[in-house]
């Protein structure tokens, strides 16, 4: 009986720090996007450190914690792939888009922090575009097909901290 009441109380205990939200006071995203070969791409993405932040923290604006909370999260995103195909690439399945990177989530009490790499394709964007896109217009070079690939990337890094 002790340790069902034990085993009861630990799920308990689970549940609720399960469903508590992470704070994080910290987003840092790093990137070179002067190492882009793709010139129709490089002005558009040339921003992706702070746009990537930007769309972190809206994912995660109910859990921003001010810089004094000691209990909350770092996050530290070093992108080191940005692998752009050109449409013509892409449509035949010869390459495909990529943005990826190390994710770096600091928790309180270090047993519980979260190392990772994170890869989202242009196909796992195609969910972010705004209704009646149509795709066949994209390219890398295109602010819609940008802000897909930056808004996946940053749903990925948020909902592993929900």
């Amino acid at each position: 009986m002790t340790h069902l009441i034990r085993t009861t109380a630990l799920v308990a205990t689970m549940a609720t720090a399960a469903g508590a939200s992470t704070m994080v006071q910290e987003i840092e995203v790093t990137a070179d996007a002067s190492a882009l070969k793709n010139s129709e791409a490089v002005s558009v993405w040339s921003e992706l450190e702070t746009d990537l932040e930007t769309a972190l923290a809206a994912q995660l604006v109910d859990q921003i914690a001010d810089k004094e909370m000691e209990d909350a999260a770092e996050i530290d995103i070093e992108i080191d792939t940005v692998a752009l195909a050109s449409s013509l690439e892409a449509e035949m399945g010869i390459a495909d888009s990529v943005l990826e990177g190390d994710v770096s989530v600091d928790l309180p009490g270090s047993q519980y922090d979260q190392l990772y790499t994170l890869t989202v394709s242009a196909e796992q964007a195609n969910v972010y575009y705004p209704e009646g896109t149509d795709v066949t217009t994209l390219n890398v070079g295109s602010e819609v097909f940008y802000t897909a690939m930056v808004d996946a990337f940053a749903t990925h890094v948020a909902e592993k901290l929900k």
